[in-house]
C-alpha cells in the first residue's frame, strides 16, 4: 500500500508549497546557522549519551528521565539520533539540523493530509499555517525530545486518515497505528498518555467498535514492537520501573483537584496555547477566531466529506480528552505537556476555512487565510528583523557556550588546565559535552584534572544570586584568582592558579 503518493505535475498550489516550506525552512534553521539554539544541560545529557552509543556502541534500552523518579522514557529518541550524531561527527549543530528538517517534513505532510482529504485550498491552508505557527517554529528550532511530537502526530492523522476513507483499511495501518501512539508516549509521557486515550476514543466512536480481530491485534502488535526494548529492561532489572510507578500513585495525595478553581485556569491555558499557534499569541483574535469557527461549523457542517467529518470529531474528542484530563491532573500544566496539540488546532482551522471555501468562494476564504498568515508572519517585521544585530542571548545559548570554551583553550594555551562550572541546573552536562568533544576535536588538547591552571565558569543565577555567592565563598581557597573576564551571554571566567 502506498502512503506517499506525491502528484508529479507542478501547479500554483506546488509553488504556495515552495514559499511556505522556504520561508518556514528559514525561521526554522535561522538558529542553526547563528548557533544561537538553547544548549541546556538536558541537550547536554542527550549528546553525552550519543557519544557513548556512537563511541562505544552501548546501545540502551532505556531513554532520558520522565519527570516521575525511576520512570524512564523509552531508548527511541537516542536510537533516532544516533545515525545523525555519527554522520555531523557529534556536532550539536547536526542534531539541532534534524530538528528544524523535522518541523519542515510536518508542514509537507500537512500539505499530503490536506491534498487527501479535501484538496488543493486545504492542502494550501494546512502547510502555510503550520509553516508560519510561531508555536510549531519554536518546538522545531531547539533539541528535546517532546519537540518532535508534532512530526508524529501528523504521522498518526496520515494513518487515521487511511483507516476512516476506506470500508476495509490495510490491516498495517492499525500496526502503525498501535506504533505511533505508543511511540508519542515515549516522546512526552503526559501528552502521549492523553494523545492515545483521545485517538483511541475517537476511533472507538467513528468505526462504532466494528473492527476485524486481525486489526485488533496488528493495533497490540505495534504497542509491542515500541515497547519490547522497555520490557527487556524491566526483565534484566527486576522491574524497577513498575515497581517506581507503582510507589508513584501509592505516596500521591488523596486531596483531589479543586475542579471549580482549575476548570476557569485550563480554559486559559487552552486559549493560549491556541493563540499561540493560530494568531500570533493575540489572545483577542483567538477567541474571535474560535467563536467564527463554531459559528461556521454550525451551519456547514453538513457540507463536510465524511472523512473531514472524522477529523473534526478525532480533533474534537483528542482536545476534549486533553481539557478533561489536565483537569483531573490537578497539578501545574507545562508547555510540554500539549505539545502536540497545535496540530489540532491548526486541522480544525484549516477545514473549517474549507468549508466557507466551499459555501463563498475563493476570495473569501483566500482572504480570510491571507490574514491568519498575516498575524503570524509579518513581512514587514519579518524584513526589519534582517536588518536587527545578531542577538546575544543568554548563558543557555549554544553560541555563547562556545565562546566560553574558546576563551579558556586559548588563555591556557599548550598549558594543561582543569574546569569547574557553576549553573543554576546544577548538572554541567552541557560543559562536560564541549570539553569531550569541541575541545579536544578543535585545540587537540582535553581538560587534565591534575592541572595547576583551573577555570571557574560562572553562569549567573538571576532567581538565587545568594547560591552562587555562597559557591564561591565555598572555594575561596582553592587557588588564585588571576583573571575574571565576562566572556558572553553574561558568563564570567576565573582564572585561577593551584599552589
Amino acid at each position: 500500500m502506498k502512503y506517499f503518493n506525491f502528484p508529479k505535475k507542478i501547479g500554483i498550489e506546488h509553488i504556495f508549497l515552495a514559499v511556505a516550506v522556504i520561508l518556514g525552512s528559514y525561521l526554522r534553521l535561522q538558529g542553526v546557522f547563528t548557533n544561537s539554539f538553547a544548549f541546556t544541560y538536558d541537550v547536554g545529557r542527550d549528546m553525552l549519551a550519543l557519544w557513548d552509543i556512537t563511541h562505544f556502541v552501548d546501545l540502551p534500552f532505556i531513554g532520558p528521565t520522565t519527570g516521575l523518579p525511576g520512570l524512564f522514557y523509552g531508548p527511541w529518541w537516542y536510537w533516532l539520533l544516533s545515525p545523525f550524531s555519527l554522520i555531523f561527527g557529534g556536532d550539536p549543530r547536526g542534531i539541532a539540523l534534524i530538528m528544524g528538517l523535522l518541523g519542515i517534513a510536518t508542514v509537507i505532510l500537512f500539505y499530503y493530509l490536506g491534498k487527501k482529504i479535501g484538496g488543493e485550498f486545504i492542502a494550501v491552508s494546512l502547510a502555510t499555517l503550520a509553516s508560519f505557527s510561531h508555536v510549531l517554529i519554536s518546538l522545531s528550532s531547539q533539541i528535546w525530545n517532546p519537540n518532535i511530537a508534532p512530526f508524529f502526530t501528523i504521522l498518526t492523522l496520515i494513518v487515521l486518515s487511511k483507516i476512516y476513507t476506506g470500508k476495509k483499511p490495510a490491516p498495517i495501518s492499525f500496526l502503525f497505528l498501535g506504533a505511533l501512539l505508543t511511540l508519542s508516549a515515549d516522546i512526552e509521557v503526559i501528552y502521549g498518555i492523553l494523545f492515545s486515550a483521545g485517538i483511541v476514543f475517537s476511533i472507538l466512536f467513528i468505526k462504532h467498535f466494528k473492527f476485524y480481530p486481525r486489526d485488533i491485534l496488528l493495533f497490540f502488535a505495534g504497542i509491542l514492537i515500541v515497547l519490547f526494548p522497555r520490557i527487556l529492561f524491566e526483565v534484566k532489572n527486576s522491574f524497577l520501573m513498575t515497581k517506581s510507578l507503582f510507589l508513584f500513585f501509592e505516596s500521591k495525595d488523596a486531596g483531589g483537584p479543586n475542579f471549580i478553581e482549575l476548570i476557569p485556569k485550563r480554559a486559559d491555558i487552552f486559549l493560549n496555547h491556541f493563540s499561540e499557534t493560530i494568531s500570533g499569541g493575540n489572545k483577542t483574535i483567538g477567541a474571535a477566531i474560535i467563536v467564527v469557527m463554531i459559528i461556521c461549523l454550525v451551519f456547514l457542517y453538513k457540507k463536510a466529506s465524511s472523512t473531514e467529518k472524522s477529523l473534526f470529531k478525532t480533533s474534537g474528542l483528542v482536545m476534549v480528552t486533553f481539557f478533561i484530563g489536565t483537569v483531573f491532573f490537578g497539578h501545574d500544566i507545562w508547555p510540554h505537556y500539549l505539545v502536540g496539540l497545535p496540530i489540532f488546532y491548526i486541522l480544525v482551522t484549516a477545514l473549517t476555512l474549507n468549508l466557507i471555501y466551499r459555501k463563498l468562494g475563493v476570495r473569501v476564504s483566500v482572504l480570510l487565510l491571507a490574514c491568519l498568515l498575516f498575524i503570524n508572519f509579518n513581512p514587514i517585521s519579518f524584513v526589519r528583523s534582517l536588518n536587527e544585530p545578531l542577538w546575544e542571548g543568554d548563558a543557555s545559548v549554544y553560541r555563547n557556550q562556545l565562546k566560553v570554551v574558546d576563551y579558556v583553550y586559548r588563555d591556557a594555551g599548550a598549558r594543561p588546565f582543569k574546569y569547574l562550572v557553576y549553573t543554576p541546573p546544577i548538572h554541567d552536562y552541557s560543559y562536560q559535552y564541549l570539553f569531550k568533544w569541541y575541545g579536544p576535536t578543535r585545540f587537540k588538547l582535553s581538560p587534565d584534572v591534575r592541572a595547576k591552571l583551573a577555570y571557574f565558569i560562572l553562569e549567573p543565577d538571576f532567581e538565587q544570586p545568594v547560591r552562587l555567592t555562597n559557591w564561591l565563598g565555598d572555594k575561596k581557597s582553592y587557588g588564585k584568582i588571576l583573571k575574571e573576564e565576562k566572556v558572553a551571554g553574561g558568563i564570567t571566567v576565573q582564572t585561577r592558579l593551584i599552589e
